[in-house]
């Protein structure tokens, strides 16, 4: 594909859209040439005008429309447009006149873009500069970067959670376990695993659950990556307000409760890890997605294993061997483990509980029940890899 050069002024006026919505992270995205190559192909000169004006702060449609020059027929398409485009997101609703913001980059406009599953030539085009963006922060994986990423990592707190979706009427022959570690108990404030029902159950009294395309796998599918556990894309589901207003804009479309659990189950069989994430980046804020991806398309996981990203998660289980004499060194658990947790080593399966992100899938892939998961909330953060020990090579 050829890359069309950018003007100093172009650029420069992406390069102030992306400092701006990098505000909405406690992570910020490295602002350079491939990210705003990707703007470039998303956002003509007009949006991003307006969206410099719009700025940070929270606007009503009357006062976003008051910063733009058009006529109120031609500038609700053009909003309508920004919002479609991830780069407004409005605010949740209270009672009052709703309030809209500009997006982060991601989560936000980047999931968002790709969300309708249209796979349009603009899609396709952004997913490659998406790939190619994604790759080139491989770069900053060098000694001292990395260990300045890291030592930067291990300061901030989780902004996801990683939930174990269990059949708890699942009978298991009781065992004793040896943790050797004193346990903490969970508290029962964010949504671990059985709970999940729960949490469907809540949103599905107002009908708030909606669905939409994967953007981590709709990007890795349309730059020419095929998805090595073969996970369809339409299975992000949103709840609340933020589902609301994903429907009402063309980008989701509603699931009942059992439509919401038959997804989640299907993707638990192929190896999914199930994430949730929070308003404001904020585990003591409500939940407003549910994010089942794979260790090779999710752009977290798959970045970790790319030795792109650290890891950091709030996790509620710990995996443990319930019966070691139950291994037959099968190799299940290892392949399935999103962050090589589970290694077999002299025919058995060996796992690093430091490592152990507590997402479940080596029990529930475990043909012989060697595996269990016991309650304990942990904070777990991941050092960024060197390039030459990740998972997945370039």
């Amino acid at each position: 594909m050829t890359k069309k050069t950018m003007s100093s002024e172009r650029k420069q006026s992406l390069r102030k859209l992306a400092k701006l919505m990098n505000t909405r992270h406690r992570r910020p995205w490295p602002v350079t040439s491939p990210l705003l190559a990707c703007f470039d192909i998303a956002v003509n000169q007009q949006e991003v005008d307006f969206l410099l004006r719009f700025g940070i702060e929270p606007h009503n449609y009357s006062e976003a429309e008051a910063l733009s020059s058009q006529s109120k027929d031609t500038f609700k398409a053009f909003f309508d447009k920004l919002i479609h485009k991830g780069f407004i997101c409005k605010e949740h609703e209270s009672g009052k006149e709703p309030e809209y913001l500009l997006a982060g980059i991601a989560f936000g406009w980047f999931e968002v873009i790709f969300a309708d599953g249209k796979r349009t030539a603009e899609q396709k085009k952004l997913a490659v500069r998406g790939k190619e963006l994604l790759e080139s922060y491989q770069k900053f994986n060098i000694f001292p970067l990395r260990n300045l990423m890291n030592f930067k990592e291990k300061k901030l707190k989780p902004s996801q959670s990683v939930i174990a979706f269990r059949d708890e009427s699942k009978t298991r022959t009781a065992t004793r376990i040896e943790v050797n570690r004193m346990l903490k108990t969970p508290e029962p404030a964010v949504y671990p695993s059985s709970k999940i029902t729960d949490l469907f159950e809540k949103h599905a009294k107002d009908n708030s659950i909606a669905v939409i395309h994967c953007g981590c796998r709709e990007l890795e599918d349309m730059a020419g990556n095929q998805c090595r556990f073969d996970f369809p894309t339409e299975t992000c589901i949103l709840m609340g307000n933020f589902a609301k207003y994903m429907v009402d804009y063309g980008v989701g479309r509603y699931i009942t409760k059992d439509e919401a659990l038959r997804i989640i189950e299907t993707l638990r069989q192929k190896g999914a890890i199930h994430q949730i994430f929070h308003e404001e980046e904020d585990l003591s804020r409500s939940e407003f997605g549910f994010c089942s991806c794979c260790w090779d398309c999710c752009s977290i996981l798959g970045s970790y294993n790319r030795g792109i990203l650290p890891l950091n998660f709030k996790t509620f289980y710990l995996a443990q061997i319930a019966d070691e004499s139950l291994c037959d060194g099968c190799g299940t658990c290892e392949n399935h483990c999103p962050v090589q947790a589970i290694t077999v080593n002299n025919g058995k399966s060996q796992i690093d509980v430091d490592k152990c992100i507590g997402c479940g899938q080596c029990e529930f892939q475990c043909p012989n029940n060697v595996i269990t998961l016991i309650a304990q909330e942990r904070e777990v953060m991941l050092p960024l890899q060197k390039r030459s020990e990740a998972r997945i090579q370039a």
